[in-house]
């Protein structure tokens, strides 16, 4: 083998392990209200905060490249490109038409929205109330492979807030926003945990002496010390005969393990139960799943 020909397969190599590198790339689209949301609501549901929330959680993996979709943001990007491009700038700028595209887009849908603030008279007392805020967000957010453009699932996301009974003096107002931005904070990490569960499975990374395992996940993980976690051999993979679909893998149930300490990138599980310690024992390669 030739000296220039080991300098091109090391460059190749080089290469690959670059493109290799590189996160998806997520898009996140502004959320469509859905015909189901009380229509007086929707002054109180800002879907920027929603997208807003979502963008950050995403970011917050570390797992993806986020790819801004606001109108504002890509304007401004589009400005910068325009400068770049004249006689006042040394033109290093993103070159026009060269924007990155997503590898997966999320489409959000809020499907419900609840907002309210509820006072009750107390008896025997002139302007005396008691208040209760209470609310619901319900988004269904379609995950889109854009190489296709084949719906790969479909999230239903949920959060909830109500506050304690107070005192006050009036029976007016409403919830603060804080209480929606909390709501669309918890809708934004349901969305992230499960988007990173589909796209990169928790797995077993190693077995250990300790009775215990290591898996590829850490404090980005969405899983907490002391959770329970089903183990599953993922087997041969599965095709619809009639369309060709993949339909996943098979899965074999194979024990339990329970989280005993996370770290930034990894966490350590204590394994609680074997199906088959003997034949079928758990090790690398293993996919966990939350108990549904």
């Amino acid at each position: 083998m030739t000296r220039i020909t080991l300098i091109i397969l090391s460059l190749l190599f080089s290469c690959n392990l670059f493109a290799k590198s590189i996160q998806p790339a997520v898009a996140i689209k502004e959320p469509i209200i859905g015909d189901t949301v009380n229509q007086g609501l929707i002054r109180r549901l800002d879907t920027d905060i929603i997208r807003s929330e979502m963008e950050n959680s995403f970011r917050a993996t570390r797992k993806f490249r986020v790819l801004s979709r606001d109108k504002q943001t890509l304007k401004a990007v589009l400005d910068e490109q325009d400068f770049a491009n004249s006689d006042l700038a040394k033109g290093d700028a993103a070159s026009s038409g060269n924007l990155n595209n997503a590898n997966y887009l999320i489409l959000p849908t809020v499907q419900d929205f609840k907002f309210y603030r509820k006072h009750t008279a107390l008896p025997n007392f002139d302007n005396k109330f008691k208040r209760k805020d209470w609310g619901v967000l319900v988004v269904n957010a379609q995950m889109i492979d854009s190489t296709s453009g084949q719906i790969v699932t479909t999230f239903f996301l949920k959060s909830t807030f109500a506050t304690k009974q107070s005192i006050v003096n009036a029976n007016t107002g409403a919830p603060s926003s804080i209480y929606f931005s909390k709501m669309a904070k918890g809708i934004a990490a349901q969305l992230a945990n499960q988007f990173v569960a589909q796209v990169y499975p928790m797995k077993v990374v190693k077995r250990l002496r300790t009775n215990e395992v290591i898996l590829n996940r850490g404090k980005d993980g969405g899983i907490k010390v002391g959770e329970t976690l089903n183990v599953y051999f993922a087997g041969e993979a599965l095709v619809d005969p009639d369309t060709g679909e993949s339909l996943g893998s098979s899965e074999e149930f194979i024990g339990t393990v329970k989280i005993t300490r996370i770290l930034p990138k990894i966490t350590y599980a204590k394994i609680i139960s074997e199906s088959d310690p003997q034949g079928f024992p758990m090790q690398a390669g293993n996919v966990l799943r939350k108990p549904e």
